[in-house]
């Protein structure tokens, strides 16, 4: 993160592989259970919305979610953090779902000291381990309490056994009564960004910085990096305002959180691995997240052909090794209740639609102050990663690739002026030349014609399957 005193999230991602074409839902539950399930939220009846406080209904049963998939191949299965995948039967929470043990919270947001969901005029304790309330962490930061969770299994595990670990942060996502909140030591870095909800979430996010460190240095001492795979994925864009706003903003690209807009879905992420013999490097092959689990399944040993039906593609070989992608078309997502969907054919987008009735159609520009960025191979050399990496690798410095900033940085290429109209579908976008909806082709450009064939047929497809 720019500014972060202790930059894991600049050094990590640039010693492994910076997903720089990777997709995402518009909102969490419903990533959430693309990850779980490696089906498009359609196939699994997640595809509106999210899940709110009391709400009864789930991820279905039926699914074979990814611990047990892992967990067929002699895996010990650990989840920290967020769930938002339903609550409202035993059978629906974390460890009747795979998971060896759980220890977080089961809705979407949380006061991040008291551990309480709100819900009208009714408050309580949302905060869990296993099954049994925790009432014993009131006043303690979400992110260190779950960042010591992980060390403590990771030191913990059996070591006879491979170990997978959802760690599932509550950071950057807004709370509940006070919707953005840091310690104070991580806020007071910032000083130069001048408003005051970006410079809380500028500590926010320098906290979980800090976590990262904090566990790769676990994995570190426990001689796990080796033979280790680490991926960061969120689970949606930022959102500026609104409700569940957390002043996070996707600029350049167009749109906030619950839009089918790129700001919405083309997500941050990263993959490090020392059994990656192609890292260091930007990517642009189209991932989408419905393809972590027959990934995950194929670098922990399993034989995804295997895992009938799923919409995800097994990417472990093409990142490896940087083939292209076998991915060329892409769901974003087929809402019947909002009447809104999206689908990615090769280079061109198709939106049908309104999202929220047009008011995150904008592309927001992020406001405050920039910190400089003369020092930041500094920075980057000061940062815990750094240090355990240096010990890994058993050098004194590491050599980047030149201008590796400057290919992860998405430019919106030039395009004249933009003819975008909110409110006034449909949208079609060349998004290797216009990443950013600049310039919508579907109301008089011929050329266009034989693609958006192409797209309608595969938005059929997707509707029959």
């Amino acid at each position: 993160m720019a500014g972060s005193r202790r930059p894991t999230w600049t050094f990590w991602p640039a010693d492994g592989i910076i997903l720089n074409n990777y997709y995402v839902q518009p909102v969490c539950t419903p990533s959430r259970a693309a990850l779980m399930t490696g089906l498009y939220p359609i196939h699994t009846g997640m595809q509106h919305n999210v899940i709110y406080v009391g709400e009864p209904w789930g991820l279905p049963l039926n699914f074979k979610l990814m611990p047990h998939y892992l967990k067929d191949l002699g895996y010990e299965t650990h989840a920290i953090g967020k769930w938002h995948l339903g609550y409202f039967k035993e059978e629906y929470t974390p460890t009747f779902r795979g998971f060896d043990s759980f220890y977080g919270y089961y809705n979407g947001e949380e006061d991040y000291y008291n551990h309480t969901v709100k819900e009208g005029s009714h408050v309580g304790l949302d905060f869990w381990y296993n099954t049994k309330p925790l009432r014993n962490e009131t006043g303690r930061y979400s992110t260190t309490v779950f960042t010591q969770e992980a060390k403590r299994l990771i030191k913990e595990r059996d070591s006879s056994k491979p170990f997978f670990l959802y760690l599932s942060h509550q950071a950057p996502h807004g709370g509940i009564e006070v919707p953005l909140v840091a310690p104070i030591e991580n806020i007071e870095k910032f000083p130069y960004i001048g408003e005051k909800n970006r410079t809380i979430y500028a500590g926010m996010m320098d906290a979980l910085d800090e976590s990262v460190g904090d566990v790769i240095e676990a994995l570190q001492e426990e001689h796990m990096l080796e033979n280790c795979v680490l991926v960061f994925s969120s689970d949606n864009g930022g959102i500026p305002w609104g409700e569940h706003a957390s002043r996070g903003f996707n600029w350049p690209l167009r749109g906030a959180k619950g839009t089918l807009w790129e700001g919405a879905t083309r997500a941050a992420a990263f993959l490090w691995s020392p059994l990656v013999s192609r890292s260091r490097r930007v990517s642009h092959q189209l991932m989408h997240v419905v393809d972590w689990l027959p990934t995950l399944y194929r670098a922990a040993g399993g034989d995804p052909s295997k895992m009938k039906g799923l919409d995800g593609h097994d990417m472990w070989l093409h990142l490896c090794a940087d083939l292209p992608s076998p991915r060329t078309e892409l769901l974003y997502n087929i809402d019947p209740v909002a009447h809104t969907s999206a689908l990615r054919y090769r280079d061109y987008k198709l939106v049908l639609g309104t999202s929220a009735g047009g008011i995150y159609d904008q592309r927001f520009l992020t406001p405050g102050g920039s910190r400089p960025y003369a020092d930041l191979g500094k920075l980057m050399a000061e940062a815990k990663a750094a240090r355990v990496l240096r010990d890994f690798y058993n050098t004194g410095a590491f050599l980047f690739p030149s201008l590796w900033r400057e290919r992860a940085t998405i430019s919106c290429g030039s395009h004249g002026v933009s003819n975008f109209v909110s409110g006034d579908p449909p949208y079609l976008f060349d998004l290797v030349r216009d990443p950013c909806e600049l310039h919508n082709l579907a109301p008089t450009n011929s050329e266009v014609h034989i693609p958006r064939g192409a797209i309608n047929k595969s938005v059929t497809a997707f509707l029959a399957g």
